[in-house]
């Protein structure tokens, strides 16, 4: 090809794409919200009266044996009716994170705190997918006292948890969870 031959191309080419506009950026995630400030007392107090609307009484997160989690070992949890291209939505992070919580250097009581008022937080605000980052656990030598085995164990038992998983490799792997939510009524 000759010089004349490579701008007879480009003009060629420049002339084709005159009407042409470049594709609008697709983010995955939606730009993540504040949540409004509100006090930690009625915090509280929402949460215990959704937990005794949706639970016999007494009932609260149940801290009997707790099934021990290895640190790469991917989670995997729906309830009955969802379905399978749902589910396989959120295995792949193909639904949008709309708030997520990181639990790195909170002690289980306070973790167990921060996910129920995170979760009913969420869907009080009308969030149906969320990020929990609960880390990998590495450095500890009693799996079933790991952040992970206990958030594992906690979701399982909220009525308004759909389902969750192990988020993919760019959402965090198998350090965080993808939870869906139920749409609030």
């Amino acid at each position: 090809m000759t010089e004349d031959d490579n701008e007879d191309q480009e003009g060629l080419f420049k002339e084709a794409m005159v009407d042409v506009r470049p594709l609008k950026k697709a983010n995955r995630s939606v730009e993540l919200r504040k949540p409004t400030t509100v006090p930690d007392c009625t915090l509280r107090a929402r949460r215990r009266a959704a937990q005794m609307e949706n639970k016999p009484e007494g009932a609260a997160l149940s801290e009997a044996w707790i099934e021990p989690i290895e640190p790469e070992q991917k989670l995997d949890f729906s309830r009955s009716g969802i379905q399978h291209t749902r589910m396989r939505q959120l295995r792949q992070g193909s639904l949008p994170i709309q708030y997520q919580l990181d639990l790195h250097g909170y002690k289980i009581e306070e973790a167990r705190e921060l996910v129920s008022d995170f979760l009913l937080f969420c869907r009080n605000e009308g969030m149906q997918c969320v990020r929990i980052i609960h880390g990998k656990s590495h450095r500890s030598a009693n799996r079933q006292n790991t952040l992970k085995s206990h958030v594992n164990h906690w979701l399982r038992q909220l009525p308004e948890v759909l389902a969750f998983c192990s988020a993919p490799p760019s959402e965090g792997g198998t350090g965080s969870l993808l939870v869906l939510l139920k749409r609030r009524v």
